[in-house]
């Protein structure tokens, strides 16, 4: 395989452009972060935005409103992740971008609710857009600067968590799920524009002939049929047959996945690289523990605003506006944390951030476990949680940087986007499971008492620890800086 060369403008900068920030690579950065972070934001805001559907549709089954997307972004991670090596990132990334507005306008004009969910689906094709991004850092960056720009693309995530719960409010409070939509879709049209406008053409790094059609829907269906199988069991019951048989029909097509690429003249996934010890190593936990990171504040969110009922239900009460005030603090924290990071991953070994990160991150959530029963206690447990949360998001990155070749990192990317949606529905499971062992149901709702919450922080500290000893077998990494080739730009 002979990957074609980049643009002609990228190789034109100089070669003391190789170490220092231009405004050139600034702009395109932010032209990255822009779509890869509005993924984060629309999680937010339609979690916000669910009751609104709920009561505007009067139907049962709004769950399908969030769920859809992550099946559909699930499903079609192995085939973006391989078309993002055979033609380029750019051109997909416009592609997806394009669709999101699509989606979101019909959605947003939808009148009825399948009408709305199939609108969902057509803009979840936007969803794996970060298994694009990140290879694309590499593709673009000067060597020296892969990982703190990595850096910076994953831990601005904390920007989003700061912005998104006021914008949310305003948004339907005026608007309902309408106006919540109507953003998404200018928001990703103005996503289109900064990478029409800002992002150079990526080079091919996969020519040869023939795709694995079979293998990906393998893959990718075998993921779904788990995702949903563990998104659904809550309601369904874990015993439940349906439960059960959608969790065999996914575990049995991972199965045969792996006999199916084993044949494929050419497989989706390379699995020799996926073998390696230090690859799997780094997917695994990259993939758990920025899982924990990203679905423990959004669980959090239930302890504050459900109500204060003494010996029904232990939640805070407060209002969603209250609890966007209180939350600057500890997202702050998480912005600036891997903004540092960003900085240090120049010349400390990624390891040491990662395992720092892992290692606060645990001891935080512990402790949010024991104290969590006002805003200075929630502050100052979820600061130092978050503290290790925006080191776990910035290393990630640079983890998978330091175990694949360039060549390699579309596969890298893709398979730890895919190990976050993962082990997301697992940590979301084992979450509620943690939160009923104390809960009073009345006419038919789950309260949860104080037990139930502090175990669901104690479980996120747990997988952290199981993270961090994972990690510890990490081997050196390699840097970009002496393995790429010569800087494209």
């Amino acid at each position: 395989m002979t990957p074609t060369s980049a643009s002609p403008s990228l190789d034109a900068a100089s070669s003391d452009d190789t170490a220092r920030w231009t405004p050139r690579l600034v702009a395109v950065l932010i032209a990255l972060i822009w779509p890869t972070q509005l993924l984060a934001a629309a999680g937010i805001l339609g979690a916000n935005a669910t009751a609104s559907v709920a009561q505007i549709f009067h139907t049962t089954h709004v769950a399908w409103f969030g769920l859809t997307v992550v099946l559909v972004s699930t499903l079609l991670t192995p085939f973006v992740m391989k078309l993002g090596d055979r033609y380029g990132r750019k051109r997909l990334m416009l592609l997806m971008t394009g669709l999101a507005v699509v989606g979101d306008v019909i959605a947003a004009m939808a009148g009825s609710f399948w009408l709305l969910l199939v609108g969902r689906a057509i803009a979840g094709c936007y969803g794996p857009f970060a298994a694009l991004s990140f290879p694309a850092v590499r593709d673009i960056f000067p060597a020296r600067l892969v990982k703190p720009a990595s850096a910076i693309l994953g831990s601005s995530v904390g920007l989003v968590a700061l912005a998104a719960p006021f914008l949310a409010g305003w948004l339907v409070d005026g608007w309902g799920y309408k106006g919540v939509m109507w953003f998404l879709a200018a928001a990703s049209a103005v996503g289109f524009g900064l990478i029409a406008l800002l992002v150079p053409q990526t080079p091919q790094h996969d020519c040869r002939p023939g795709f694995d059609w079979l293998g990906g829907l393998v893959l990718g269906g075998g993921l779904t049929a788990v995702v949903y199988a563990v998104g659904q069991g809550q309601s369904w019951g874990w015993a439940d047959a349906k439960t059960l048989g959608w969790l065999a029909a996914g575990l049995v097509a991972l199965v045969v996945f792996f006999f199916v690429e084993r044949s494929s003249a050419h497989p989706i996934l390379d699995l020799k690289v996926l073998s390696r010890r230090p690859v799997a190593l780094v997917l695994v936990s990259g993939g758990l523990a920025q899982a924990v990171a990203y679905t423990m504040p959004g669980m959090a969110i239930l302890l504050a605003l459900y109500p204060h009922i003494p010996g029904v239900s232990a939640g805070l009460g407060w209002t969603a506006q209250h609890n966007a005030v209180v939350s600057v603090s500890w997202n702050v924290v998480m912005f600036g944390t891997g903004i540092v990071a960003s900085r240090l991953l120049r010349t400390v070994d990624a390891r040491l951030i990662w395992w720092a990160g892992l290692a606060l991150m645990a001891v935080g959530y512990g402790l949010v476990g024991f104290f969590h029963a006002d805003e200075t206690e929630l502050i100052l447990t979820s600061c130092l949680a978050n503290l290790g949360s925006g080191l776990v998001v910035a290393g990630a990155p640079a983890l998978v940087v330091g175990v694949v070749s360039k060549e390699e990192q579309g596969l890298g990317s893709g398979m730890l986007n895919m190990g976050v949606n993962f082990f997301g529905a697992i940590v979301t499971a084992l979450s509620f499971a943690a939160l009923a062992t104390h809960s009073t149901v009345v006419d038919g709702t789950a309260f949860y008492q104080d037990g139930g919450y502090a175990w669901l922080f104690w479980t996120g500290a747990l997988l952290t620890a199981l993270t961090l000893a994972i990690s510890l077998f990490i081997p050196p990494l390699r840097d970009p800086a002496e393995t790429d080739a010569a800087p494209a730009a």
